[in-house]
């Protein structure tokens, strides 16, 4: 009996690294999807429901590490396994791919068959998966905010709030617009919230945010 063909997606910069990881995957007899920007990558796994995704940690315009946290936060794509593709390997991204709910994570440049192995392994599981649910009558699957002690204990609802929506991509201009503020309250606010969590450096309370504010998902049957 032949085997299903899976259908995969690509999400990368990188438009040499996608032709070559879809030739690999075409003659593996996948099914193969590819953009380059999460906007897309989102459209197409509405629309096409991929069994499986490939992700840059570098997109256009954008952050793969965004895309995971959109994708997770989304009832109807959350489940979807998802492996990191970086070209470079730090424990930072590696823990914060992880953290956010990848399922694995390879360095480029990495061979081929470390690829297929890793696209195989979580197939495999995730078909397991998904018989082991459809036998089961009731099965909810409910997201569970992780709030580290020190983020619950030392901020406001509001700054609580810029937190979120910090760690979910948006810029200070979008925030205030959102929220209704000014842009100089929104920055008085991250400042506040640095000073608060004692970080310091240009970027590290966006670090800071996407690393600690995720989900976690619990089947309830």
């Amino acid at each position: 009996m032949k085997e299903p063909m899976y259908r995969i997606l690509i999400l990368e910069e990188d438009a040499a690294l996608i032709k070559k990881i879809q030739q690999l995957l075409t003659l593996h007899n996948y099914d193969v999807l590819t953009c380059t920007t999460a906007e897309e990558g989102i459209y197409i796994c509405r629309q096409y429901k991929p069994d499986l995704l490939v992700c840059g940690v570098r997109l256009r315009g954008g952050s793969g590490f965004h895309f995971l946290m959109e994708l997770r936060n989304d009832p109807s794509l959350q489940h979807m396994p998802f492996i990191f593709i970086s070209g470079k390997e730090t424990k930072e991204d590696m823990r914060m791919g992880m953290n956010l709910g990848a399922d694995d994570f390879l360095t480029k440049p990495f061979k081929s068959k470390e690829l297929l192995l890793s696209i195989k392994s979580r197939l495999t599981r995730f078909t397991v998966f998904n018989i082991q649910q459809r036998e089961k009558k009731h099965t909810t699957i409910v997201s569970m905010p992780v709030i580290p002690p020190e983020i619950h204990n030392k901020l406001s609802k509001t700054e609580f709030r810029i937190m979120q929506m910090i760690a979910e991509g948006l810029s200070t201009r979008e925030i205030a617009e959102q929220l209704n503020i000014s842009i100089k309250t929104v920055e008085n606010h991250r400042h506040n919230i640095s000073k608060k969590l004692n970080l310091t450096g240009h970027n590290s309370l966006i670090k800071y945010a996407i690393k600690n504010l995720t989900q976690q998902y619990r089947i309830l049957s």
